[in-house]
């Protein structure tokens, strides 16, 4: 048994019990200090006495499943603790959603112990605090040489240089902050920001707001406070972003019109499959990226993996590719990195072709009110969902649970917690 530094702790969230008792042992005879939570409820209170220094979370659980229960940190600024989650159904989306709300890696059931002790590792020394604080070494920069990506930098360095805001328009995912790390590294003297979180800071100060759209009216007007005094002359290491146009940030009704109107100059972030010829680069980059920081074995991506990959649909972007490359890197292997290496990361990695259009009775048609927060909607998407299906399956829920991709037994507690109930 190898003894951790002052006894690391680790909190396991997840319903099964002969998941909890076996990550438990695992975990203990590495020299770790280990609790298990069998819910969200019990996860919560534990995170609070615990205080764990790395927490394991299931996605699929009763009630509150791991990705909403994350979220639900995330949003209220609790993730003082990397965030590793844990499924047997993983899908691309729900991996990258898990990480966009902060999740820090992803590991597949049947637990392989070598590579969870790896992730754990790795996970743990990322958080490991540093006397100096964060090494620009380790912040992302942006990666590629397409022309639009040289045309971006001109122009992101043209702003830091004239020391003028940057606005951006950019999908979800890291690549808005991945440019915002570019930005203030070329001011005159590179600045750290900070992410806005309550009120706008003095004026001259850094500042990374992450959607415009989504700031209070107090915010909003001590921002365009800011802008106006940087038109003024005033330098400003500003980064604001948006996930829509001006045009469609006029349509906000709770956003000021002369926030809306500032967004017709932003640039525009190309998404992955519209800068496909970067791909490549972008592979090797994280495969050296992870096994500098992320204490991964370092690992080629073969010319044909990296064609496969380059004509492949990214519907999850960034995020997407970086944690397929961390999930092959953790997978071990041969030097190089083959096809087959990536056909074994299935079922987490979708690589097959839109399927064809369903016939009308196939076809489910929602009415979501918009007034409904995320959780309501998901809800009633997730009811209509499995009702129709239960009755397209004939009320046969071994056989629902093949249709949708489930395990059984879960299957059996999401139906439970949605109401619909089986004939027997």
């Amino acid at each position: 048994m190898s003894e951790q530094p002052q006894s690391q702790r680790i909190l396991v969230v997840d319903d099964e019990p002969d998941i909890r008792d076996l990550l438990r042992d695992i975990l203990e005879d590495e020299g770790y200090r280990v609790e298990v939570a069998a819910s969200a409820a019990e996860a919560r209170e534990q995170r609070q006495r615990f205080r764990p220094d790395l927490i394991l979370l299931d996605i699929w659980m009763p009630e509150v499943d791991g990705v909403t229960l994350l979220k639900e940190w995330s949003e209220a600024g609790q993730l003082d603790a990397p965030v590793v989650m844990m499924s047997g159904h993983g899908t691309v989306e729900t991996a990258v959603e898990a990480t966009r709300h902060g999740a820090r890696d992803f590991v597949e059931k049947p637990l392989s112990t070598a590579k969870l002790l790896r992730t754990v590792q790795s996970a743990l020394a990322d958080a490991a605090p540093s006397a100096e604080g964060p090494s620009p070494q380790a912040l992302e920069m942006p990666v590629g040489h397409s022309r639009r990506m040289r045309e971006l930098r001109d122009q992101v360095r043209a702003r830091a240089q004239m020391q003028k805001p940057l606005l951006l328009v950019a999908e979800p995912g890291p690549e808005a902050r991945i440019w915002g790390n570019y930005y203030f590294s070329e001011w005159a003297h590179p600045v750290r920001p900070d992410v806005l979180n309550g009120g706008l800071p003095e004026s001259g100060k850094a500042l990374f707001v992450p959607e415009v759209g989504e700031l209070g009216m107090e915010q909003q007007w001590s921002l365009l406070e800011y802008l106006q005094q940087a038109e003024a002359g005033v330098p400003a290491p500003l980064v604001v972003v948006s996930g829509v146009d001006a045009e469609a940030l006029h349509g906000n009704s709770g956003l000021l019109p002369e926030l809306a109107e500032r967004f017709r100059d932003a640039l525009r972030l190309p998404t992955l499959q519209q800068r496909s010829e970067d791909i490549p680069e972008l592979l090797e980059y994280y495969a050296t990226f992870f096994s500098d920081h992320d204490q991964l074995p370092y690992r080629h991506f073969g010319v044909a993996a990296q064609n496969r990959l380059r004509n492949r649909p990214w519907p999850g972007g960034l995020d997407e590719l970086k944690l397929l490359v961390r999930r092959v890197l953790a997978a071990g292997g041969g030097d190089t990195i083959e096809p087959a290496d990536l056909d074994r990361l299935e079922p987490v990695q979708t690589d097959s072709p839109r399927p064809p259009a369903a016939p009308a009775e196939q076809v489910l048609r929602l009415n979501i009110d918009l007034d409904w927060d995320l959780r309501q909607a998901r809800e009633h998407f997730e009811r209509e969902y499995l009702r129709r299906q239960l009755e397209l399956c004939r009320n046969n829920v071994s056989e629902l649970a093949r249709k949708v991709g489930q395990e059984r037994t879960n299957l059996y507690r999401k139906l439970k917690a949605l109401g619909l109930h089986t004939r027997k």
